[in-house]
């Protein structure tokens, strides 16, 4: 049987365990309790958020309550509950801050146009047919619908543009509706400005008790946010780590090429998805690694607020910018280790070791496979316990690191034992002195560290002998500690050695190397942050709290910043469950481009004109075209408050709630959803219900419905905190259930009379409850249908366009890498110190373009995974071939980031003593920059990749991937000598290893990339091939042929006579294709042909 068979095994039970009694059931329901409970996520920070949330409306409606409040709002105390919870309190204090005062000037802005609303709709009643005080006029109506349209229209284009507004613009939608459903029936302005100065004090209420929730109910800073994630990316890398060890441990004994063991060796396991199923030792460093790259996007989002933030700490912004640069440090050889189970992959696929064996085939390459498997499983024994110990010491130092910068509380110190001896006791002492000396969070811990260090170089020149000898290649024991010029006389490795290539024999020896290299540079990473948190410590930074005041410089940039378009995130939007919630700005060659049609304007005459096109261009856009559905949803149930028949009937069925859940349905990332659209009427069902229990359960008395309130709205902020993506959902239940309540006891407060004097009637809470439901799911069903309607703008087309931009991304990723490794070769980088040099610079862009990448990917791995839930309307979506491009672009990302570390270590070692001497690594940097390690057709492909996706376009005929680089026979080519094995001690070399691997398997992604990028648009060709032929004596050349192209390929037949000898009937492939469909021939004319022109297929879609 296969290496890959298992064999079923069943342990007998222990006699001691038929002694052990059976859980009961009370034990039984607290554990299942409890898994429930960590599943949820329910740990102490996150319930505080919840309280905070459900805090400020239950003061909003509480205060209501009070004789000296009441009558200063009237009919619009329940508004005070609403706004304050779109203030959204719950958010850190530098996003709550810019956020709340975007909110106050949309307020202000809303209430100023209102008046003029008002103004205009009092002169249009005027000057009309004179009518009683109060009665319909449609003039008025008239104005009023106008200027409901293009308020509506203008604030959502802005919306779009910049999505940083989204919860202001909300907020002045609402101030919009309302005061346009009312201004109809204002006779005299005495009359809007009342309501006007109402609806500003209700605003600007709401949102002071929202900001004084966030301040003083259980504060939470951007700064504490910062830190609980840099404390949780230690966990996650010391989680990584002791995945890795697990990891290495297996390959001692188990197969690393295979995934998962089958009985049957002609069926692969897959799982329930259609994936390939992993060891689980494999499988814990894939999920260990995604959380790493997850936590660095978010960090990278929030640490701009964090140095942006007035506060009483310890470590000001430059501090935690510099804490952040470590741990991407930290980060990136980790990262590189995890790409062991990926490289094993890749062997394997490339020797289809891992494909189902049929009826026996394959016996001879299972040979070499259970050979090479047992080679690995030798090399793994010996080299185990330095990769482990320096894992350990690894993990040791993350720990050290975060005790030293308080990011984790350390362990209590135990008191030692007391004993009688006293030789005994003082040697005891000595030793216990010496472990707690180099114990994490210890000031001798970095010396101890260092020395783990060095113990590890030692190990792996143990290893490489091993290595060697098992190679058949004996090294003199002074080989590592002379120059390798002196080392001629050492033989290379074997041509042929058991059974195993030269070429076999040196992929295996890069891999060691690639383990060894990222392993030893994680683990001086790590001890540059030891030094780093040992220096904050000596210096006194963090045994006192000081107030910390961001410089004027960073308050400029933030006020900026603010008004900067794609300067968002993710907490500043009402972004739904189709939407992507990571807007970012890619760059001007993605956003400007040049113009075909003009050139650049020279005269004063040219630039007026050129001024004038931007008002085509702004209503062109995409974001005018968001803004116009919504003015159109708008005015659907709009047009009801300015007809003569419905107003009242608008205003009695209170619809102008109906328009503002359009304004908050409606979002410009989002797609046509039916998912969505039913978990919103499922959410407003919900907050039906929620305001059932609210109202009734404590039998309608106040006290008891505004803590039942309190209680309910605290747990729908579950919602927007654990489930982000489903937040206005979980917003839209929260308002509902918030406006149901506070209208009843509203009305309890005020009394009738005064409730019902706006013109709506009274309606008790059986009967206001679903009357609310149908109004805000008549809202949403509207915002529904103006979503694909005059088309759609479908969920599918969103994740294509992202998709295609984050391949924009990857093409400038790795134009910046390229550029960073030729300059870098070349020395021409510059010091690293001073801002204007190119290295740092090219350090900065990397930096931010990488954490960019990932946090888009992060998006649309979790918009494709939300895709199984959508209904499917056609065709099915192709979302395993978009998994497989995002999992191609994330690798190459990430192996772009490894390739980058892997020179920069190259540069490193000019200041390392041990290599200043190297006359290796002088030729090898001359070598390198002349066989360049880089390429920029990759970029090239990258792009072309990026428009086709994004413009639903096939790819350009011929496209293929540059070929490997075959780095390695390049700079033989150059130096046959570079790369001998005498070469293995250089500091270098290991270095080398890094670039090597990584080159290859970014262009094998490249490879992948395209071909799945083809399969999804097509490609253009307009070749035909003859692929078969049938000769005879009459007809010696008649052929038929196959179309190259993979949008239609289907074979033509062909037809020939005894008069016409080389006659072909042939398809071309094109735009437009050809068919010749018949033939007339004489002596006179040999070669005429009759062709015909046909219609393209139709192409393959992408949605």
């Amino acid at each position: 049987m296969s290496r890959r068979c298992a064999s079923a095994t069943a342990e007998s039970p222990r006699p001691e365990e038929d002694d052990q009694k059976a859980p009961s059931a009370s034990e039984k329901f607290t554990t299942k309790a409890k898994q429930i409970w960590n599943k949820a996520g329910l740990d102490k920070p996150t319930i505080q958020m919840m309280i905070k949330g459900g805090i400020a409306p239950t003061i909003a409606i509480a205060i209501y309550q009070a004789d000296s409040v009441a009558p200063e709002f009237t009919t619009l105390g329940y508004l005070v509950a609403i706004i304050s919870i779109l203030g959204f309190p719950i958010m850190p204090r530098a996003k709550f801050i810019q956020m709340i005062v975007l909110d106050v000037l949309a307020v202000c802005l809303a209430v100023a146009l209102a008046l003029l609303m008002a103004f205009c709709c009092v002169k249009a009643r005027q000057h009309t047919e004179s009518s009683p005080p109060g009665a319909y006029n449609s003039s008025a109506s008239a104005v009023s619908g106008v200027w409901l349209f293009f308020q509506i229209f203008l604030v959502h284009t802005f919306r779009a543009k910049f999505p940083q507004f989204q919860f202001p613009v909300v907020i002045f939608s609402m101030v919009v509706n309302i005061t346009t459903s009312y201004a109809p029936g204002f006779s005299t302005m005495a009359a809007g400005i009342n309501l006007v100065q109402r609806m500003l004090k209700a605003c600007l209420t709401g949102l002071a008790i929202s900001t004084g929730t966030s301040l003083f109910i259980f504060p939470l800073t951007s700064r504490t946010v910062v830190f609980r994630q840099m404390a949780g990316y230690i966990g996650n890398l010391r989680t990584a780590l002791k995945a890795h060890s697990n990891y290495y441990e297996s390959l001692r004994h188990e197969d690393m090429f295979g995934r998962t063991a089958t009985y049957d060796e002609t069926v692969e396991k897959l799982g329930k998805k259609g994936r390939k199923v992993y060891s689980p030792e494999a499988e814990a460093i894939k999920v260990a690694i995604q959380q790493i790259t997850d936590l660095h996007s978010k960090i990278h989002a929030d640490i701009t607020f964090a140095k942006r933030e007035f506060a009483f700490g310890k470590l000001g912004p430059d501090d935690i910018q510099e804490m952040f640069r470590h741990l991407r440090k930290c980060m990136i050889p980790v990262v590189g280790l995890g790409f062991i189970v990926d490289i094993f992959q890749r062997l394997s696929d490339y020797n289809r070791w891992n494909e189902p064996n049929d009826d026996g085939l394959g016996m001879a390459s299972e040979e070499v496979r259970d050979r090479v498997v047992r080679e690995w499983n030798d090399i793994m024994r010996a080299v185990y316990d330095p990769f482990a110990s320096m894992i350990e010491a690894i993990d040791e130092g993350l720990q050290h690191v975060s005790y030293v910068l308080k990011l984790a509380k350390p362990p209590k110190k135990t008191a030692t034992a007391f004993t009688t001896d006293n030789s005994s006791s003082d040697k005891t002492k000595d030793a216990e002195a010496s472990a707690v000396c180099s114990s994490p969070g210890e000031k001798g811990f970095a010396a101890h560290f260092a020395q783990k260090l060095e113990d590890f170089k030692v190990a792996k020149r143990i290893a490489l002998r091993t290595w060697s000898e098992g190679k058949g290649v004996h090294l003199p024991p002074d080989f590592f500690e002379r120059p390798s010029s002196l080392n001629a006389d050492i033989d290379d490795i074997p041509v042929e050695f058991g059974g195993m290539s030269r070429d076999r024999s040196r992929r295996q020896l890069y891999m060691f190397l690639y383990m060894e290299q990222l392993l030893h540079a994680s683990g001086k990473v790590v001890l540059d942050f030891v030094h780093y948190a040992d220096e904050k410590e000596a210096s006194g930074k963090l045994s006192r709290s000081r107030l910390i005041i961001p410089g004027m410089k960073r308050i400029l940039k933030w006020a900026a910043g603010t008004f900067k378009a794609g300067n968002s995130h993710a907490e500043d939007n009402m972004g739904d469950i189709d939407s992507d919630n990571n807007i970012l700005e890619l760059g001007e060659a993605y956003i400007s481009r040049k113009d075909p049609e003009h050139l650049p304007p020279e005269t004063t005459f040219q630039r007026i004109g050129d001024k004038i096109r931007i008002i085509p261009s702004f209503f062109r856009s995409s974001q005018a075209a968001y803004g116009f559905r919504v003015a159109c949803a708008t005015m659907t149930i709009g047009v009801i408050a300015f007809l003569h028949d419905t107003q009242e009937f608008f205003v009695k069925q209170r619809l102008v709630w109906a328009m503002i859940m359009i304004n908050m349905s409606m979002s410009p990332t989002s797609g046509q959803s039916i998912f969505s659209f039913v978990l919103r009427i499922l959410g407003t069902v919900l907050a039906m219900i929620f305001a059932f229990l609210a109202w009734y359960i404590p039998d309608q008395k106040t006290p008891g419905v505004i803590v039942f309130l309190f209680l309910f709205v605290s747990s729908a902020f579950y919602v927007p905190i654990k489930l982000f993506r489903f937040r206005a959902v979980g917003l839209i239940s929260i308002v509902t259930t918030s406006m149901i309540i506070g209208y009843e006891l509203q009305v309890r407060k005020v009394g009738e009379k005064v409730a019902t004097s706006n013109g709506q009637p009274y309606y008790p809470t059986y009967l206001l409850a679903p009357y609310r439901l149908a109004t805000v799911a008549g809202g949403i069903a509207v915002a529904f249908f103006w979503t694909f309607f005059p088309y759609p703008i479908s969920e599918h087309s969103a994740l294509r366009k992202s998709l295609g931009a984050s391949l924009y991304l990857l093409a400038n990723y790795y134009s910046i890498i390229h550029g960073t490794v030729n300059a870098r070769m070349r020395g021409e980088e510059g010091d690293l110190t001073i801002k204007s040099s190119a290295g740092r610079k090219l350090e900065k862009a990397r930096n931010k373009v990488f954490s960019k990448q990932m946090l888009m990917l992060n998006g649309l791995r979790e918009y494709s995974g939300y895709l199984r839930w959508e209904v499917q309307i056609g065709g099915s979506f192709p979302k395993r071939r978009y998994d497989s491009i995002i999992t191609h672009v994330e690798n190459i990302a990430k192996y772009l980031s490894v390739l980058g570390y892997a020179s920069d270590t190259l540069m490193l070692l000019d200041d390392d003593p041990d290599s200043t001497d190297s006359a290796w690594l002088e030729d090898f940097k001359k070598l390198a920059s002349t066989a360049k390690v880089t390429s920029r057709e990759i970029t090239s492909v990258l792009c072309l990749l990026s428009a086709s996706i994004t413009n639903r376009q096939p790819l350009p005929p011929y496209l293929k991937a540059p070929k490997p680089y075959g780095f390695a026979s390049k700079l033989e080519e150059l130096d046959k000598d570079i790369l001998k094995l005498r070469h293995i001690a250089e500091p270098g070399f290991a270095a080398f290893a890094v670039l090597q691997i990584s080159t290859r398997c970014i262009v094998g992604d490249v490879e992948r990339l395209v071909r799945d990028v083809k399969k999804l648009v097509g490609e253009l060709d307009f070749s035909f091939h003859a692929v078969s032929t049938a000769p005879n004596s009459r007809n010696p050349s008649m052929s038929q042929v196959y179309l190259s192209n993979p949008l239609c390929s289907r074979p033509v037949s062909t037809a020939q006579s005894s008069r016409n000898p080389s006659m072909n009937q042939v398809y071309l492939p094109s735009l437009v294709h050809f068919r010749g469909i018949s033939t007339a021939q004489s002596s006179r004319n040999p070669s005429l042909t009759q062709v015909h022109m046909s219609e393209s297929p139709e192409r393959n879609k992408l949605d």
